[in-house]
C-alpha cells in the first residue's frame, strides 16, 4: 500500500489528504445529521403538549433545554409569543435560515471533494505518461516491461482519485438528500407553532 501511494508522487499524497478530509467530515456529518440532534420527537411532544396547554413558560423552558435545531427555532418563536402574526413568522423564518446553514455545514465539501478527486487523479496519470514518454525518448521502447511498469505507476492515481470521488459524491448526495427532509419538516413543525401561539390550531 505504502508503495502504491509513493508511485504515485505528490499528486498521490494530495488524493490521500482528500480521502481522509471526507472521511472526517462523512463520520461528522453522520454524527450531527440524526434524528434525535435536529428534530427530537420527545422534546417536541412535551413542547407542544405545554403549549396546549398554555403554559408557554413551561414550554420555553424545555425549548431551551433542547439544544437542537428544532429546539432553537421554536425557543426563538415561543420567546416571541406575544408578537403579530407576520413579526413572529418573520423572527422563526430568519433564525430557520440560520439553522439550515448549521445543517448544510461542510455538506458542501463533500461535493467539492467528489469533484477535485478524479482532477487530481488525471493529473497524476498526466505527469506519469509524461515521464514515461521522457523515458522512451532518451532509452526507446525496447524494454516493455520497463514501459508497462511506467503506465501502470501512472494511472494509480486516477484509480486512487475515482477511489475517493465516488463515495464521496454518494456521501453528498445522500446528506443533501437528509437535509432537505429536516428543513421540510421543521418548516412544518415551525408554522405549525405559529398557528397554536396565535390560537388558530388545536
Amino acid at each position: 500500500m505504502l508503495e502504491f501511494i509513493e508511485q504515485g508522487g505528490t499528486v498521490m499524497y494530495a488524493i490521500l489528504a482528500a480521502s481522509v478530509l471526507a472521511l472526517t467530515i462523512v463520520f461528522e456529518r453522520a454524527f450531527s445529521l440524526r434524528r434525535a440532534r435536529v428534530i427530537p420527537d420527545r422534546d417536541l411532544a412535551a413542547i407542544e403538549r405545554a403549549v396546549r396547554e398554555g403554559d408557554v413558560q413551561q414550554a420555553l423552558e424545555r425549548a431551551r433545554k433542547s439544544d437542537t435545531a428544532l429546539g432553537r427555532v421554536l425557543r426563538v418563536a415561543l420567546a416571541n409569543a406575544g408578537a403579530p402574526r407576520h413579526v413572529l413568522k418573520e423572527v422563526v423564518e430568519e433564525v430557520g435560515r440560520q439553522e439550515v446553514a448549521h445543517l448544510e455545514r461542510f455538506v458542501g465539501a463533500l461535493g467539492v471533494i467528489a469533484a477535485v478527486a478524479p482532477l487530481l487523479g488525471l493529473l497524476g496519470t498526466v505527469i506519469g505518461m509524461i515521464e514515461v514518454f521522457q523515458h522512451i525518448s532518451l532509452v526507446g521502447v525496447g524494454k516493455a516491461n520497463l514501459l508497462a511498469g511506467g503506465i501502470a505507476k501512472a494511472l494509480n492515481t486516477t484509480a486512487a482519485g475515482l477511489t475517493v470521488a465516488i463515495p464521496s459524491l454518494v456521501a453528498h448526495r445522500f446528506f443533501e438528500a437528509r437535509v432537505d427532509r429536516f428543513v421540510v419538516e421543521i418548516e412544518a413543525h415551525a408554522l405549525r407553532f405559529v398557528e397554536l401561539l396565535k390560537g388558530e390550531r388545536r
